[in-house]
Protein backbone atom coordinates (compact mmCIF):
# COMPACT_ATOMS: atom_id res chain seq x y z
CA UNK A 1 0.00 0.00 0.00
CA UNK A 2 0.81 4.00 -0.37
CA UNK A 3 2.25 6.03 2.11
CA UNK A 4 1.61 9.06 3.48
CA UNK A 5 3.95 10.56 5.98
CA UNK A 6 2.38 11.92 9.48
CA UNK A 7 3.57 14.77 11.92
CA UNK A 8 3.07 13.88 15.62
CA UNK A 9 2.70 17.61 16.90
CA UNK A 10 -1.70 17.07 16.17
CA UNK A 11 -1.79 13.52 17.58
CA UNK A 12 -2.92 14.83 21.10
CA UNK A 13 -5.46 17.75 19.55
CA UNK A 14 -6.97 15.51 17.55
CA UNK A 15 -7.78 12.68 20.26
CA UNK A 16 -8.66 14.93 21.92
CA UNK A 17 -11.30 15.84 19.29
CA UNK A 18 -12.24 12.26 18.12
CA UNK A 19 -13.39 11.33 22.06
CA UNK A 20 -15.96 14.15 22.08
CA UNK A 21 -18.21 11.69 19.49
CA UNK A 22 -18.70 9.70 22.17
CA UNK A 23 -17.99 11.77 25.38
CA UNK A 24 -16.09 14.81 25.81
CA UNK A 25 -12.91 14.83 27.79
CA UNK A 26 -13.03 16.65 31.09
CA UNK A 27 -11.18 20.15 30.38
CA UNK A 28 -8.00 19.14 33.00
CA UNK A 29 -6.99 16.68 30.21
CA UNK A 30 -6.29 19.79 27.58
CA UNK A 31 -2.67 17.82 27.68
CA UNK A 32 -4.12 14.23 26.90
CA UNK A 33 -1.96 12.41 24.50
CA UNK A 34 -2.37 9.04 23.79
CA UNK A 35 0.90 8.24 22.68
CA UNK A 36 2.61 9.19 25.65
CA UNK A 37 1.10 9.26 29.25
CA UNK A 38 1.56 11.61 31.69
CA UNK A 39 2.94 10.52 35.30
CA UNK A 40 3.38 13.54 38.40
CA UNK A 41 6.89 14.14 39.17
CA UNK A 42 8.07 16.07 42.29
CA UNK A 43 8.26 19.30 40.48
CA UNK A 44 4.09 18.82 39.92
CA UNK A 45 3.22 16.76 43.10
CA UNK A 46 1.60 17.98 46.10
CA UNK A 47 1.23 16.10 49.28
CA UNK A 48 -1.58 16.82 51.25
CA UNK A 49 -0.65 19.03 54.02
CA UNK A 50 -0.07 17.57 57.72
CA UNK A 51 -0.98 14.24 56.12
CA UNK A 52 1.67 11.17 56.30
CA UNK A 53 1.79 8.74 53.53
CA UNK A 54 1.02 5.06 54.63
CA UNK A 55 0.41 3.07 51.40
CA UNK A 56 0.94 3.85 47.43
CA UNK A 57 -1.05 1.66 44.99
CA UNK A 58 0.71 2.49 41.32
CA UNK A 59 -0.84 1.20 38.11
CA UNK A 60 1.09 1.61 35.01
CA UNK A 61 -0.12 0.91 31.22
CA UNK A 62 2.99 -1.10 29.49
CA UNK A 63 4.97 1.45 26.82
CA UNK A 64 4.77 1.69 23.22
CA UNK A 65 4.10 -1.45 21.88
CA UNK A 66 3.78 -2.57 17.39
CA UNK A 67 -0.10 -3.81 16.99
CA UNK A 68 -1.46 -6.63 18.65
CA UNK A 69 -2.32 -8.47 15.34
CA UNK A 70 -0.70 -8.87 11.70
CA UNK A 71 -3.10 -6.72 9.20
CA UNK A 72 -3.54 -8.53 5.64
CA UNK A 73 -1.05 -5.86 3.41
CA UNK A 74 0.84 -4.46 5.93
CA UNK A 75 4.21 -3.55 4.42
CA UNK A 76 5.61 -1.56 6.84
CA UNK A 77 9.11 -1.96 8.93
CA UNK A 78 8.54 -1.92 12.40
CA UNK A 79 11.99 -1.37 13.02
CA UNK A 80 10.91 -0.12 16.35
CA UNK A 81 12.22 -3.07 19.23
CA UNK A 82 15.81 -2.27 19.10
CA UNK A 83 18.92 -4.43 19.08
CA UNK A 84 18.21 -7.83 17.37
CA UNK A 85 19.77 -9.18 19.93
CA UNK A 86 18.38 -9.71 23.83
CA UNK A 87 20.75 -10.91 25.85
CA UNK A 88 19.81 -13.54 28.77
CA UNK A 89 21.60 -14.24 32.30
CA UNK A 90 21.80 -17.55 34.26
CA UNK A 91 23.44 -18.71 37.20
CA UNK A 92 23.02 -20.64 40.43
CA UNK A 93 21.24 -18.44 43.38
CA UNK A 94 22.57 -15.04 41.34
CA UNK A 95 22.73 -13.71 38.03
CA UNK A 96 25.96 -14.30 35.94
CA UNK A 97 27.76 -10.79 35.21
CA UNK A 98 27.48 -12.00 31.56
CA UNK A 99 25.11 -13.01 29.02
CA UNK A 100 25.12 -16.29 28.71
CA UNK A 101 22.07 -16.74 26.18
CA UNK A 102 21.61 -14.87 22.93
CA UNK A 103 18.32 -14.61 21.43
CA UNK A 104 16.90 -12.34 18.18
CA UNK A 105 13.99 -11.69 16.21
CA UNK A 106 14.62 -13.72 12.83
CA UNK A 107 13.95 -12.43 9.36
CA UNK A 108 11.03 -14.93 8.26
CA UNK A 109 11.93 -14.37 4.56
CA UNK A 110 13.24 -18.01 4.57
CA UNK A 111 9.47 -19.33 5.74
CA UNK A 112 6.84 -20.03 2.92
CA UNK A 113 4.57 -17.95 5.38
CA UNK A 114 6.43 -15.11 5.46
CA UNK A 115 3.93 -12.75 3.60
CA UNK A 116 1.53 -12.73 6.68
CA UNK A 117 4.67 -11.31 8.90
CA UNK A 118 5.64 -7.50 8.71
CA UNK A 119 9.13 -6.75 8.21
CA UNK A 120 11.63 -5.31 10.96
CA UNK A 121 12.80 -6.40 14.34
CA UNK A 122 9.16 -6.86 15.94
CA UNK A 123 7.42 -9.61 17.14
CA UNK A 124 3.04 -9.11 17.54
CA UNK A 125 2.46 -6.60 19.91
CA UNK A 126 6.19 -6.20 21.12
CA UNK A 127 7.47 -3.22 23.01
CA UNK A 128 9.25 -0.85 21.45
CA UNK A 129 12.29 0.98 22.15
CA UNK A 130 9.95 3.80 22.66
CA UNK A 131 7.82 2.00 25.01
CA UNK A 132 10.81 1.04 27.07
CA UNK A 133 12.28 4.63 27.75
CA UNK A 134 8.82 6.01 28.69
CA UNK A 135 8.59 3.06 31.28
CA UNK A 136 11.80 3.84 32.64
CA UNK A 137 11.14 7.94 32.34
CA UNK A 138 8.03 6.74 34.87
CA UNK A 139 10.52 5.27 37.12
CA UNK A 140 12.42 8.18 37.63
CA UNK A 141 9.28 10.88 38.30
CA UNK A 142 8.31 8.13 40.77
CA UNK A 143 11.36 8.09 42.34
CA UNK A 144 11.83 11.70 42.25
CA UNK A 145 8.53 12.04 44.53
CA UNK A 146 8.54 8.73 46.74
CA UNK A 147 12.28 8.67 47.47
CA UNK A 148 13.75 12.05 46.90
CA UNK A 149 10.86 14.17 47.78
CA UNK A 150 8.92 12.57 50.72
CA UNK A 151 11.11 9.77 51.34
CA UNK A 152 8.54 7.49 51.72
CA UNK A 153 10.58 4.77 50.40
CA UNK A 154 14.52 4.48 51.22
CA UNK A 155 16.85 5.94 48.78
CA UNK A 156 18.75 2.38 48.56
CA UNK A 157 16.20 -0.46 47.17
CA UNK A 158 14.31 -2.80 49.82
CA UNK A 159 13.20 -5.46 48.65
CA UNK A 160 11.06 -6.03 51.65
CA UNK A 161 8.59 -3.07 51.28
CA UNK A 162 8.01 -3.59 47.63
CA UNK A 163 4.94 -5.43 45.83
CA UNK A 164 5.08 -6.15 41.92
CA UNK A 165 2.32 -7.53 39.54
CA UNK A 166 2.49 -7.42 35.95
CA UNK A 167 0.17 -9.65 33.14
CA UNK A 168 1.32 -12.82 31.46
CA UNK A 169 1.72 -10.46 28.63
CA UNK A 170 5.83 -9.80 27.77
CA UNK A 171 5.52 -6.37 27.28
CA UNK A 172 3.91 -5.64 30.61
CA UNK A 173 6.92 -7.84 32.27
CA UNK A 174 9.13 -5.98 30.12
CA UNK A 175 7.83 -2.43 31.15
CA UNK A 176 7.76 -3.45 35.12
CA UNK A 177 11.41 -4.07 34.60
CA UNK A 178 12.07 -0.99 32.84
CA UNK A 179 10.18 0.96 35.10
CA UNK A 180 11.87 -0.59 38.06
CA UNK A 181 15.17 0.47 36.71
CA UNK A 182 13.71 4.26 36.84
CA UNK A 183 12.82 3.82 40.55
CA UNK A 184 15.65 1.60 41.90
CA UNK A 185 19.11 2.18 39.77
CA UNK A 186 21.90 -0.26 40.00
CA UNK A 187 23.83 2.30 41.78
CA UNK A 188 20.85 2.10 44.08
CA UNK A 189 20.87 -1.72 44.60
CA UNK A 190 22.44 -3.88 46.94
CA UNK A 191 24.25 -6.26 44.48
CA UNK A 192 22.10 -9.42 44.59
CA UNK A 193 19.03 -7.87 45.20
CA UNK A 194 16.17 -9.41 43.47
CA UNK A 195 12.75 -7.44 43.09
CA UNK A 196 10.13 -10.37 42.20
CA UNK A 197 7.41 -10.43 39.72
CA UNK A 198 4.50 -11.62 40.21
CA UNK A 199 2.04 -13.10 37.85
CA UNK A 200 -1.39 -14.85 37.93
CA UNK A 201 -1.40 -17.96 35.43
CA UNK A 202 -3.05 -16.74 32.00
CA UNK A 203 -5.99 -19.10 32.34
CA UNK A 204 -7.17 -17.20 36.21
CA UNK A 205 -6.05 -13.42 35.01
CA UNK A 206 -8.24 -10.54 36.94
CA UNK A 207 -7.01 -7.60 35.98
CA UNK A 208 -7.98 -7.82 32.35
CA UNK A 209 -11.02 -8.33 30.70
CA UNK A 210 -11.43 -12.17 29.89
CA UNK A 211 -13.99 -14.68 28.22
CA UNK A 212 -12.49 -17.69 30.20
CA UNK A 213 -13.23 -16.44 33.35
CA UNK A 214 -16.36 -14.56 32.62
CA UNK A 215 -18.08 -16.57 29.04
CA UNK A 216 -21.13 -13.69 29.49
CA UNK A 217 -19.17 -10.74 28.41
CA UNK A 218 -20.39 -10.56 25.16
CA UNK A 219 -23.87 -10.95 26.22
CA UNK A 220 -23.79 -8.38 28.73
CA UNK A 221 -21.39 -5.87 26.21
CA UNK A 222 -23.67 -6.30 23.23
CA UNK A 223 -26.82 -4.65 24.65
CA UNK A 224 -24.92 -1.53 24.52
CA UNK A 225 -24.33 -1.20 20.59
CA UNK A 226 -28.66 -0.88 20.98
CA UNK A 227 -28.15 2.83 22.22
CA UNK A 228 -28.73 6.18 20.68
CA UNK A 229 -25.04 6.59 21.65
CA UNK A 230 -23.54 4.04 20.05
CA UNK A 231 -26.18 4.18 16.94
CA UNK A 232 -25.19 7.90 16.98
CA UNK A 233 -21.14 6.95 16.60
CA UNK A 234 -21.74 4.25 14.60
CA UNK A 235 -23.20 6.31 11.67
CA UNK A 236 -21.09 9.43 12.17
CA UNK A 237 -18.05 6.75 11.37
CA UNK A 238 -19.43 4.40 8.86
CA UNK A 239 -17.97 6.58 6.03
CA UNK A 240 -14.30 6.28 7.66
CA UNK A 241 -15.15 2.50 8.56
CA UNK A 242 -15.31 1.73 4.86
CA UNK A 243 -12.43 4.30 3.82
CA UNK A 244 -10.15 2.87 6.49
CA UNK A 245 -11.44 -0.92 4.97
CA UNK A 246 -10.99 -0.33 1.88
CA UNK A 247 -7.50 1.04 2.54
CA UNK A 248 -6.15 -1.88 4.13
CA UNK A 249 -8.00 -3.77 1.69
CA UNK A 250 -9.98 -6.04 4.08
CA UNK A 251 -13.36 -4.32 3.37
CA UNK A 252 -14.29 -8.04 2.61
CA UNK A 253 -12.82 -10.04 5.17
CA UNK A 254 -15.17 -10.61 8.30
CA UNK A 255 -12.72 -10.97 10.64
CA UNK A 256 -11.25 -6.97 10.06
CA UNK A 257 -14.30 -5.16 8.14
CA UNK A 258 -16.70 -4.25 11.41
CA UNK A 259 -14.20 -2.40 12.92
CA UNK A 260 -12.49 0.77 12.25
CA UNK A 261 -9.35 -1.38 12.88
CA UNK A 262 -7.28 1.51 14.98
CA UNK A 263 -4.65 -0.94 16.19
CA UNK A 264 -3.37 -0.87 13.09
CA UNK A 265 -2.71 2.74 13.17
CA UNK A 266 -1.22 3.27 16.96
CA UNK A 267 2.05 2.50 15.81
CA UNK A 268 2.30 4.99 12.67
CA UNK A 269 0.69 7.58 14.66
CA UNK A 270 3.29 7.23 18.17
CA UNK A 271 6.27 6.32 15.90
CA UNK A 272 6.12 8.73 13.06
CA UNK A 273 5.35 6.28 10.43
CA UNK A 274 4.45 6.89 7.20
CA UNK A 275 0.02 6.13 7.27
CA UNK A 276 -1.02 4.14 4.42
CA UNK A 277 -2.67 5.33 1.17
CA UNK A 278 -4.56 2.62 -1.53
CA UNK A 279 -3.39 0.91 -4.16
CA UNK A 280 -5.68 2.08 -6.71
CA UNK A 281 -5.09 5.53 -5.95
CA UNK A 282 -2.17 6.46 -4.05
CA UNK A 283 -4.10 9.99 -3.40
CA UNK A 284 -6.25 8.67 -1.35
CA UNK A 285 -4.93 8.55 1.93
CA UNK A 286 -5.45 8.04 5.55
CA UNK A 287 -4.67 11.49 7.54
CA UNK A 288 -3.63 11.73 10.59
CA UNK A 289 -7.10 13.16 11.56
CA UNK A 290 -9.04 10.00 10.28
CA UNK A 291 -6.43 7.74 12.04
CA UNK A 292 -6.65 9.71 15.62
CA UNK A 293 -10.20 9.14 14.95
CA UNK A 294 -10.27 5.39 14.25
CA UNK A 295 -8.41 4.75 16.86
CA UNK A 296 -10.40 6.87 19.75
CA UNK A 297 -12.71 5.35 17.94
CA UNK A 298 -11.82 1.75 18.81
CA UNK A 299 -11.49 1.67 22.26
CA UNK A 300 -15.22 2.45 22.21
CA UNK A 301 -16.30 -1.12 22.53
CA UNK A 302 -14.32 -1.82 25.96
CA UNK A 303 -15.08 1.88 27.40
CA UNK A 304 -18.94 2.98 26.23
CA UNK A 305 -20.25 -0.42 27.69
CA UNK A 306 -19.39 0.72 31.51
CA UNK A 307 -19.90 4.43 31.06
CA UNK A 308 -23.04 4.63 29.04
CA UNK A 309 -24.44 0.41 28.02
CA UNK A 310 -27.80 -0.18 29.65
CA UNK A 311 -26.24 -2.80 32.04
CA UNK A 312 -22.93 -0.23 32.88
CA UNK A 313 -23.37 -1.46 36.58
CA UNK A 314 -23.52 -5.56 35.53
CA UNK A 315 -20.47 -4.61 33.18
CA UNK A 316 -18.24 -2.87 35.96
CA UNK A 317 -19.03 -5.81 38.28
CA UNK A 318 -17.88 -8.35 35.87
CA UNK A 319 -15.25 -6.50 34.35
CA UNK A 320 -13.35 -4.55 37.06
CA UNK A 321 -15.25 -6.08 39.89
CA UNK A 322 -13.17 -9.21 39.38
CA UNK A 323 -10.01 -7.32 40.39
CA UNK A 324 -10.82 -3.99 42.63
CA UNK A 325 -11.73 -5.76 45.72
CA UNK A 326 -7.97 -6.40 46.19
CA UNK A 327 -7.11 -2.40 46.62
CA UNK A 328 -8.96 -1.85 49.71
CA UNK A 329 -8.09 -5.37 51.06
CA UNK A 330 -4.17 -4.64 50.41
CA UNK A 331 -4.91 -0.78 52.11
CA UNK A 332 -6.06 -2.43 55.20
CA UNK A 333 -3.49 -5.24 55.28
CA UNK A 334 -0.77 -2.45 55.31
CA UNK A 335 -2.46 -0.47 57.80
CA UNK A 336 -3.36 -3.28 60.12
CA UNK A 337 0.85 -4.24 59.73
CA UNK A 338 0.22 -7.36 58.53
CA UNK A 339 3.74 -8.45 57.51
CA UNK A 340 3.39 -9.83 53.99
CA UNK A 341 1.57 -6.46 53.02
CA UNK A 342 4.25 -3.99 51.30
CA UNK A 343 3.85 -0.11 51.28
CA UNK A 344 4.60 0.24 47.85
CA UNK A 345 2.55 -2.24 44.95
CA UNK A 346 3.31 -1.74 41.53
CA UNK A 347 1.01 -2.98 39.09
CA UNK A 348 2.67 -3.31 35.62
CA UNK A 349 -0.98 -3.92 33.33
CA UNK A 350 -2.72 -2.70 30.24
CA UNK A 351 -4.99 0.32 29.24
CA UNK A 352 -8.30 -1.99 29.63
CA UNK A 353 -6.96 -2.86 33.77
CA UNK A 354 -6.94 0.62 34.35
CA UNK A 355 -9.71 1.71 32.56
CA UNK A 356 -11.97 -1.10 34.47
CA UNK A 357 -10.74 0.54 37.95
CA UNK A 358 -11.17 4.19 36.07
CA UNK A 359 -14.93 3.70 35.09
CA UNK A 360 -15.72 2.75 38.81
CA UNK A 361 -14.31 5.58 40.60
CA UNK A 362 -13.71 8.43 37.88
CA UNK A 363 -16.04 10.69 36.15
CA UNK A 364 -16.92 9.40 32.58
CA UNK A 365 -14.90 12.36 30.82
CA UNK A 366 -12.23 10.58 31.50
CA UNK A 367 -9.57 9.91 28.83
CA UNK A 368 -8.30 6.25 27.92
CA UNK A 369 -4.76 5.54 29.34
CA UNK A 370 -2.48 5.97 26.86
CA UNK A 371 1.03 4.20 26.92
CA UNK A 372 2.95 4.51 30.23
CA UNK A 373 0.13 6.57 31.99
CA UNK A 374 -0.23 5.84 35.62
CA UNK A 375 -3.17 5.76 38.06
CA UNK A 376 -1.66 6.67 41.83
CA UNK A 377 -3.67 5.66 45.02
CA UNK A 378 -2.23 7.02 47.91
CA UNK A 379 -3.61 6.31 50.87
CA UNK A 380 -3.14 8.90 53.85
CA UNK A 381 -3.36 9.46 57.82
CA UNK A 382 -4.29 12.48 58.92
CA UNK A 383 -3.54 14.36 62.17
CA UNK A 384 -7.13 13.28 63.18
CA UNK A 385 -5.82 9.47 62.77
CA UNK A 386 -8.34 8.95 60.27
CA UNK A 387 -7.41 7.89 56.87
CA UNK A 388 -8.03 8.78 52.97
CA UNK A 389 -7.24 7.54 49.68
CA UNK A 390 -6.10 10.24 46.98
CA UNK A 391 -6.23 8.81 43.09
CA UNK A 392 -3.83 10.60 40.48
CA UNK A 393 -3.99 10.13 36.96
CA UNK A 394 -2.06 11.86 34.42
CA UNK A 395 -0.55 14.00 36.87
CA UNK A 396 -4.26 15.07 38.36
CA UNK A 397 -5.90 14.68 40.87
CA UNK A 398 -9.00 12.04 39.78
CA UNK A 399 -12.49 13.77 39.90
CA UNK A 400 -14.48 11.07 41.20
CA UNK A 401 -17.45 9.50 39.74
CA UNK A 402 -20.75 11.06 40.69
CA UNK A 403 -21.41 7.68 42.83
CA UNK A 404 -18.86 7.74 44.75
CA UNK A 405 -20.05 10.52 47.44
CA UNK A 406 -16.41 11.94 48.08
CA UNK A 407 -13.38 13.78 46.51
CA UNK A 408 -10.68 11.62 45.71
CA UNK A 409 -8.77 14.24 46.60
CA UNK A 410 -9.05 12.87 49.70
CA UNK A 411 -11.64 10.11 50.12
CA UNK A 412 -12.48 8.67 53.32
CA UNK A 413 -11.24 5.45 53.35
CA UNK A 414 -14.05 3.79 54.68
CA UNK A 415 -16.37 5.39 52.27
CA UNK A 416 -13.91 4.52 49.39
CA UNK A 417 -13.55 0.74 50.35
CA UNK A 418 -17.52 0.01 50.89
CA UNK A 419 -17.75 1.60 47.33
CA UNK A 420 -14.88 -0.55 45.61
CA UNK A 421 -16.53 -3.19 47.80
CA UNK A 422 -20.16 -3.03 46.20
CA UNK A 423 -18.88 -3.99 42.89
CA UNK A 424 -17.33 -6.99 43.89
CA UNK A 425 -19.12 -10.30 42.80
CA UNK A 426 -20.77 -12.23 45.64
CA UNK A 427 -20.41 -15.14 43.08
CA UNK A 428 -18.55 -14.26 40.07
CA UNK A 429 -19.24 -17.78 38.63
CA UNK A 430 -22.94 -17.47 38.93
CA UNK A 431 -22.80 -13.79 37.80
CA UNK A 432 -20.44 -14.63 34.65
CA UNK A 433 -22.60 -17.65 33.52
CA UNK A 434 -24.07 -17.87 30.10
Amino acid sequence: MHLLRVSLASVAFLALQAAAQIGEYDPIYSDYNYCQGITADSSTYKPIPGATLKKVQLFMRHGDRVPSMVFPGDDASYNLCGNDVENHYSGDDSLSRTPTVQSKIMDSQDSPYHRLMWKGNCDIGQLTNRGKQQTYNVGKSIRSIYVDMLKFLPKVLNTDLIYVRNTHAVRTRESAEHMLNGLYPPTFRVPGSIIELNAFPEAVENIILSRNLCPALPSIFKPFVSTPTFLNFFKSNYALMAKTNNILGVANNPQYNNSLNGDFFISRLCNNMPLPCSRINSTDCITPDEATKAIAGSWVMAFGPMRWGPQAEKVKRVAGGMFVGTIPKNIHATLNGDPSSRPFEFYSVHDQSIDQIMAIIAAPSTPWPGYSATLALETFELTDKSYVVRAIYEGKTVKAHPDLKCSLEACPLDIFTAFLKSYVPSDAQAECSV
